[in-house]
């Protein structure tokens, strides 16, 4: 899972969803707070999961450990907000988080492996072979840009993978961008995280619906931007 940004509906949701095929252990990719109105609720829930789990820019930036000044005013105001709402047991979990967590055949980081705390995006298959050398395991997965997407490298470029499941097979390797729970931007709305099943060797993009409406009103009712609440509802 990744990018949750203090969405306790659509993160339940998808916990509900991984619980049916009974998950052995879970990873978050970051950015657990930031956006939405329930920053400790869904710190708890990743508690309790005993999840594997590593710091994003929003996390980071909640506890003043990285510039807000380039967020949008959307995002630096439910930073600022979430820094006055979040209690001392989450600031504190927030502070332990690790940049980078290596979880059996998965290496886990929020934005990038070459450069974890700047934050930059990968979006291009030329940044995607860059990023292959700076882990080491069968899987590198990443969030960030909350849109998904899985690439794989045999011999030679590494190429996209343009479906939602796939089989990895021993020499392959993969880095993977598993969506956003909270805040998808692939104009799907549905919440978005990946599913790693190492018996079969099978990797797959599963959706969730949610109750996106509950979710919108708990960010009106916060005094959060209006526009974080729409854009629930359009996936972007």
């Amino acid at each position: 899972m990744s990018d949750i940004h203090s969405n306790a509906e659509a993160l339940k949701a998808v916990v509900r969803d991984i619980k049916k095929w009974r998950a052995r252990a879970y990873l978050v990719a970051g950015d657990l707070v930031g956006y939405g109105a329930s920053p400790n609720e869904c710190i708890s829930i990743v508690k309790e999961l005993n999840a594997k789990c590593v710091a994003g820019n929003h996390d980071w930036g909640v506890l003043e450990k990285t510039p807000i000044s380039h967020f949008n005013r959307a995002a630096r105001d439910a930073v600022l907000w979430t820094r006055d709402k979040i209690n001392a047991e989450s600031r504190r979990y927030l502070d332990d988080l690790p940049l980078i967590v290596e979880y059996g055949d998965i290496t886990l980081v929020h934005a990038n492996f070459i450069d974890p705390d700047g934050w930059e995006y990968v979006f291009t298959l030329t940044r995607v072979a860059e990023e292959l050398a700076g882990f080491q395991t069968p899987i590198g997965v990443i969030g960030h840009s909350h849109v998904p997407f899985m690439t794989r490298k045999a011999d030679g470029w590494p190429e996209e993978i343009r479906k939602s499941t796939v089989h990895y097979s021993k020499g392959e390797r993969y880095l993977i961008n598993d969506g956003s729970v909270g805040q998808p931007r692939d104009y799907d709305p549905r919440a978005c995280y990946l599913r790693v099943d190492t018996e079969s060797r099978e990797l797959s993009i599963h959706r969730v619906e949610y109750d996106i409406e509950s979710a919108q009103r708990r960010i009106l009712d916060a005094g959060l931007s209006a526009s974080l609440a729409a854009r629930l509802a359009l996936g972007q």
